[in-house]
């Protein structure tokens, strides 16, 4: 087992209160309403019987008002009894449905499930994952995935694991996949039927990739397994042996996610290199040396672009490297710990680099050259930028989430909360109109873009229309 530090560090962590609604919320006004009948004179069966459809009238109203939240089944796995939404239940295709097009404002907050981290320091590293009207993510303190309702934050489903899930998790139309640190790999159906695990032994903190019907998943061990999706059979495996040259006394606790490119799948580690693996055998190809400094550790994954792969220690440098040839084409000293993107134009793009000193940085792709730099003036590692039509949205594992204009990197809007958030060390995620991101400080907030605004009719010069009222029509 390799010794490891954290990559990301927060401050004492904060009680992660429960949100009072859902079930329990339900569950207490079918009791003050069975109180109120059971106080009521004795009457006959006839109208006992109205009173009893009166009651289910209200809970049916009820449960349509709160949507899936309010209507569970129960299921029990391992001696737990958790919560279930049906599966008969329609997604709403229009939930939030629009652009993120302008700066967010507030919409709601609350603690992550699985109660309090029993640590002086922590991180929150599982990125919300969003598909039909639920978010799927994991806590530090749980031993679960969860699923919640997009629109209040409410827990509707519990997919147990043997330890925390600190990852992203990936979900299909039928299966969701998801590692947790303990080292082992589920896929549960949407209902919660328990599919098959895959244990590999080392803390796994990453998002599984998922192509031609295999699992891709690495461990904070060097280890990276490819699996039958359908199965969890264990198609390869490849475990990295670091140069003892280049090997540091201590290895960060983390691990880039797989990148599958083509028939390649590319994969950072600890002692610094780039290593490309054929994505059917798990076969190696090339070796590239990167990394550099006191932690040379790849911990943000490759980013490609035609023949030109981007890539950073973590310490330092960033540099762009030819990988048929693995010449490199240019190096900066700039260190990472998440993903580099790529924004603008294909022919020409910017490679956007969230440094570990705090910095958003563009440079030119094919030449390296700097266009533009934003400082968060914090002194924590950035996450991975989050392209949308309003921005770049950034997250600081130490400060708050920024939205920053690629153009220039000016800022556009930053979310100034009042409190301590502990930092943010998983990347934002925006879908439709909903920006959603989880603190160190153990809470979930959910922020909406506002919708555009109504056009007016206009109106003519003879015939003005007052505010408040519609034209009408000719």
């Amino acid at each position: 087992m390799r010794r490891g530090v954290a990559v990301t560090v927060g401050v004492v962590a904060l009680l992660a209160a429960t949100a009072a609604h859902g079930p329990l919320a339900h569950g207490a006004d079918a009791a003050r309403g069975d109180a109120a009948d059971d106080t009521s004179p004795s009457a006959t069966d006839d109208k006992a019987d109205a009173r009893a459809a009166r009651r289910d009238a209200r809970k049916d109203a009820r449960d349509r008002e709160k949507g899936p939240v309010a209507s569970w089944l129960e299921r029990t796995f391992d001696g737990r009894t958790v919560g279930f939404a049906p599966a008969t239940e329609t997604v709403d295709p229009t939930l939030y449905a629009g652009s993120f097009d302008r700066p967010p404002v507030p919409h709601w907050r609350v603690g992550l499930p699985g109660g309090e981290v029993n640590a002086a320091v922590h991180a929150e590293r599982s990125r919300p994952v969003v598909h039909g009207d639920r978010i799927y993510l994991g806590s530090a303190a749980g031993d679960a995935l969860y699923a919640l309702d997009r629109r209040n934050g409410a827990v509707v489903a519990v997919y147990p694991a043997s330890t925390s899930v600190e990852a992203a998790a990936l979900v299909t139309d039928d299966r969701v996949y998801f590692a947790d640190t303990g080292g082992r790999t589920w896929c549960y159906t949407h209902d919660g039927t328990q599919l098959w695990v895959h244990d590999s032994a080392a803390p796994m903190l990453v998002q599984p990739a998922l192509v031609d019907g295999r699992i891709y998943v690495t461990n904070v061990d060097d280890l990276v397994v490819a699996l039958d999706a359908d199965t969890g059979k264990l198609l390869w495996r490849y475990q990295q042996r670091p140069d003892p040259l280049r090997r540091a006394e201590l290895s960060l606790y983390a691990a880039p996610r797989a990148v599958v490119d083509g028939d390649d799948v590319l994969v950072g580690f600890s002692d610094g290199s780039v290593v490309s693996l054929g994505r059917v055998t798990g076969d190696p190809a090339w070796t590239e040396r990167v990394g550099e400094g006191r932690y040379p550790d790849i911990v943000g994954e490759p980013t490609v672009w035609h023949d030109l792969v981007f890539v950073s220690g973590y310490y330092e440098p960033l540099v762009a490297f030819d990988r048929s040839t693995r010449r490199i084409v240019w190096s900066q000293p700039y260190g990472a710990a998440a993903q580099a993107i790529l924004v603008g134009d294909d022919e020409a793009p910017l490679v956007v680099h969230p440094g570990t000193d705090g910095k958003l940085r563009a440079l030119q792709a094919a030449t390296g050259k700097e266009a533009w730099t934003w400082d968060s003036r914090d002194s924590g590692a950035l996450t991975e930028p989050v392209p949308t039509p309003a921005g770049l949205l950034v997250a600081s594992t130490t400060g708050t989430v920024t939205l920053v204009d690629p153009k220039d990197g000016l800022q556009i809007w930053k979310f100034d909360p009042g409190v301590n958030l502990d930092g943010i060390s998983s990347a934002p995620t925006v879908v439709g109109r909903q920006l959603l991101f989880v603190t160190n400080a153990g809470e979930l907030y959910s922020f909406l873009a506002p919708a555009a605004p109504p056009v007016w009719p206009v109106a003519s010069a003879d015939k003005p229309v007052r505010a408040g009222r519609k034209a009408r029509a000719e």
